[in-house]
């Protein structure tokens, strides 16, 4: 239900939801802006650069990443003026081409890319074989980009433009693009006027101009073209009302539920205009729309050929931006009647071929008039077709990355080979007849002939059913008159009854053959993933997961796969192949490129893609939720050849395998928690006993030093230096037998902190008397919020954290330099800062330096026992706080911060009390 469609007039939770979801995908996303014309010469890319200028004045950071003046001096002279990016060079075919450097510019993250021909091909060997795909990419990135686009580039008007023009565009681009970017301007000036700049060579220089006047520019195809242009930029302002009315409730509603299309395509080329007709029909009618295509069993031994058009339908409808599905079943009008009625679809699109066909629509075995005779709710556009043409070499390099190199003659081979035994069939059937005829009769040969026929039926199917009766009856005619057969018009007229009962059973058999082979192959599949989770149910550990996987997919289906995982869990980690060897003929660093590309965007990579399509491998992210865990390498395998839903088969085996590789790591993760916390038990537990073992000797030693100090007559002065040091250094190892205990308590549980609510000036009090020795006078600067609230702490805990941290920054700061301590409140805690004008923490020790025994030597004396922090931070936690380290930005120094939760202070008692 869509929000208009609420009687109540309360918000819709779905799309309320859908529209939080797209915003947060737009606040991820760059910012797109199209510059739109409707021919070369109009003023886009002059526009475009006008824009970089103003933005650039603006402050922000615009880099030119790839722009064709065409050697227009104006045009030129504004490129010159801003930061161009320089080119990638990729050698080809001994030559070296120039192309937009896409890796450059995601590593020099511009705040604006200025794009220009986003409908340019790239060169081979290029990430991707368009620039649009780049700019996809340059938009997941975060990237905002300005761009242009000419009215002939977009593929829902390609059609139309040849038709205009005479002339087939090669650069085309989805319109998708135009209907996802966040501003369009139409750049338009009149056809007289875009004449008039091409005569004074404005718009190309020299012989080209006078080449464009007279074939592209003639002034019938820029009024056509420029009505096309305008029509695209009505329907993008009315894309932009209609997305702010659903945001704007309150601005306007518009009445009537939202209408759904779906379009219905084979393997015919004619069904190329059907697509581009649905999306008109569909943006016409202001209605989501869906492109299927339904695979039979028949349909499993389709030309190679045949298996391009459905692709190449398919990939078009997506990028008019078009739902599209693969569906499997016997019956095509039963299967797209049910995925209609699942999707609450209003029209049924599907397309008429011209010839003696058009005149079967009513035959009950159409699609037609299934749809036609069993669904009232639905309407059937019935749209008629183009006369077949025979496909030209040209229309046919368009499908070269649909198309693979399938092993025609073997299918060619096995189909004539089933004709060739049904016509044997037949031969040897009229030879038994020959034989029998005494005995069997005129029925009885028939019903002989019809037994044959069914049984051809069940092997082959319909039509080498039919071949094997027509062989037997026509043989058994030409060679049995003398054999007493008779050839009176009833026998002719039984022959035609058996014939169409032959037919019915046939196809029926056919039909029961085609059910069966379907349930082998889901029944199949469906026995491979059980398999496939029983292996990596039994498997054990990451590097068990992947050989298993290896082993049962190669077993399975016959594929080779290998896996590229990250060294570690960040984005940023490289990815290393498991195992480590591959036999594909490509080198390592393509497939270690294209895994990354395929781990970072979440997307398929790679063979049968638009991204590193030379590769022959397909590079399938393996997701556990939204997060990528690795990425599965598939080689020997073409989709092109396999069977529909192989796609959607192997995307779920990749989360498959997925979800176990998240296990495992989860349970390893699990095992050294474990691991960790009885050493850290039986640390606690060894040291505890250590340091109680020891209180008693040290203090045992510091009682003699001190007596012997008190009785120091006759002693010289190097033996007092001695007795005087003996007594520090037990003094200290005191010191860290307590911290040790202290620590040992904190992290047993068996300490209990008792609360209460007190200012932070007592603490420091406390604090500062007991780093006296340590601090010898040492300069304190505080800076105190007026309004700090009370702290509700542990007191004792929490001088001994403001200890902790003023020792630790007496220790590892010059003597001379003040210690500082600022703290101040927010809304939920309260935070306090010991700032020192040391030597800082080296990089990346910030955590590692509050764990127990982490140290960090100072530049001139001994460092701390290792505790102190660690002490800290278990005391901050048991307060529910917490507590960091960060290096100061303009002067050297660390400061040291921790937090305590705000609590509501407790009210003052009345006077009196």
């Amino acid at each position: 239900m869509s929000t208009e469609d609420r009687k109540d007039g309360r918000p819709d939770p779905d799309a309320l939801l859908a529209q939080v979801q797209q915003e947060e995908q737009a606040r991820q996303r760059g910012r797109l802006k199209i510059f739109f014309g409707a021919a070369p010469g109009v003023g886009k890319t002059y526009a475009m650069l006008r824009y970089g200028q103003q933005e650039m004045a603006k402050g922000v950071d615009v880099l030119v990443g790839i722009v064709e003046t065409h050697q227009r001096s104006e045009t030129q002279a504004l490129a010159d003026a801003l930061p161009v990016l320089p080119r990638a060079h990729l050698p080809y075919k001994n030559v070296v081409l120039e192309e937009f450097d896409l890796d450059a510019t995601l590593a020099r993250r511009p705040g604006l890319l200025l794009l220009d021909e986003l409908a340019h091909s790239n060169a081979p060997g290029s990430r991707h074989r368009k620039r649009w795909q780049d700019l996809e990419e340059l938009l997941d990135a975060g990237l905002s980009v300005a761009t242009t686009v000419n009215v002939q580039h977009l593929e829902s008007v390609h059609e139309v433009v040849q038709q205009i023009t005479g002339i087939q565009v090669q650069e085309t681009l989805p319109d998708q693009i135009i209907q996802r970017a966040d501003e369009v301007i139409l750049v338009d000036i009149s056809d007289e006027d875009l004449l008039q700049r091409l005569k004074e060579g404005k718009v190309y220089l020299g012989e080209r101009g006078q080449r464009a006047m007279t074939h592209f520019f003639r002034k019938g195809n820029l009024i056509a073209l420029r009505q096309l242009a305008l029509r695209l930029a009505a329907d993008r302002v009315d894309l932009e009302l209609r997305q702010f009315h659903q945001q704007n409730p309150e601005e306007g509603r518009r009445s009537g539920s939202r209408d759904r299309l779906l379009v219905a395509v084979s393997g015919r080329p004619e069904d190329e205009h059907l697509v581009r007709a649905a999306y008109h029909l569909a943006t016409a009618q202001r209605a989501d729309w869906l492109v299927i295509h339904v695979d039979t069993p028949r349909g499993l031994l389709q030309k190679p050929q045949t298996q391009a058009w459905i692709w190449n339908h398919l990939h078009l409808a997506e990028s008019l931006g078009a739902e599209t599905a693969r569906l499997t079943g016997v019956n095509i009008g039963a299967e797209v009647l049910a995925y209609a009625r699942l999707r609450d679809v209003t029209q049924v699109v599907l397309g008429q071929t011209q010839g003696l066909r058009k005149f079967l629509w009513w035959w009950p075995g159409s699609l037609t008039a299934h749809l036609l005779n069993s669904e009232r709710d639905i309407d059937v556009v019935i749209h008629p077709l183009p006369v077949k043409k025979a496909v030209t070499e040209d229309r046919r390099l368009r499908n070269q990355q649909y198309l693979g190199i399938v092993d025609t003659p073997l299918r060619r081979r096995t189909r004539n080979r089933a004709f060739v035994i049904s016509g044997v069939t037949g031969l040897a059937l009229s030879g038994l007849a020959w034989s029998l005829g005494a005995y069997l009769g005129f029925a009885g040969i028939f019903m002989l002939y019809m037994l044959g026929a069914v049984g051809t039926a069940l092997m082959y199917g319909r039509w080498p059913s039919l071949i094997t009766f027509i062989a037997a009856v026509v043989s058994y005619y030409s060679f049995g008159l003398d054999r007493g057969l008779p050839t009176t018009v009833g026998s002719l007229a039984y022959f035609a009854l058996i014939l169409s009962l032959i037919l019915l059973i046939s196809q029926l058999v056919a039909r029961s053959r085609e059910q069966e082979l379907m349930a082998r192959i889901r029944e199949r599949r469906a026995r491979n993933l059980y398999q496939l989770v029983q292996a990596l149910s039994s498997a054990r550990g990451v590097e068990g997961i992947l050989n298993a996987s290896i082993e049962k997919l190669h077993q399975t289906l016959g594929i080779s796969v290998a896996f590229w995982l990250p060294l570690a869990d960040n984005a940023g980690s490289p990815l290393q192949m498991f195992p480590a060897s591959t036999e594909l003929e490509a080198p390592q660093r393509n497939l270690r490129a294209a895994a990354r590309w395929s781990f970072l965007n979440k997307k398929n990579a790679g063979m049968s893609t638009d991204t590193l399509a030379d590769i022959p491998a397909l590079f399938m992210p393996m997701l556990s939720g939204e997060r990528a865990l690795g990425v599965m390498m598939l080689s020997d395998l073409d989709l092109r050849r396999a069977p529909a839903d192989w796609l959607r088969f192997l995307e779920t085996v990749a989360r498959l395998i997925a979800v176990a590789l998240d296990s495992a790591q989860a349970s390893l993760q699990r095992t050294e928690a474990d691991v960790r916390l009885r050493v850290e038990q039986l640390q606690n537990a060894l040291l505890g006993a250590v340091s109680h073992d020891l209180r008693t000797p040290l203090a045992g030693v510091l009682g003699t030093a001190t007596t012997l100090q008190r009785n120091a007559q006759g002693l010289t002065a190097d033996e007092h230096d001695l007795l005087e040091n003996i007594r520090e250094q037990t003094q200290k190892m005191e010191h860290t037998v307590d911290r040790i205990l202290h620590m040992a308590a904190l992290q047993s549980g068996r300490l209990n902190i008792k609360k209460e609510w007190v200012p932070l000036e007592d603490l420091l009090v406390s604090a500062r008397d007991q780093v006296k020795a340590v601090c010898t006078d040492r300069p304190f600067q505080t800076r105190i919020s007026k309004d700090l609230p009370l702290f509700r702490v542990d007191p004792q805990l929490m001088v001994q954290v403001l200890t902790n941290l003023l020792e630790n920054a007496c220790k590892y700061s010059p003597s001379d330099r003040a210690i500082e301590l600022e703290a101040y409140a927010n809304d939920a805690e309260i935070i306090v800062c010991v700032i020192d004008h040391g030597f800082g923490v080296p990089p990346g020790r910030e955590e590692e330096i509050f764990t127990r025994f982490s140290q960090i030597k100072p530049p001139v004396g001994l460092g701390g026992s290792g505790l102190g922090l660690a002490i800290c931070a278990a005391i901050i936690e048991l307060h529910g706080g917490r507590i960091w380290v960060r290096n100061r930005v303009a002067v050297r120094g660390a400061v040291f911060c921790f937090s305590v939760p705000r609590e509501t202070e407790p009210p003052m008692p009345p006077d009196g009390d």
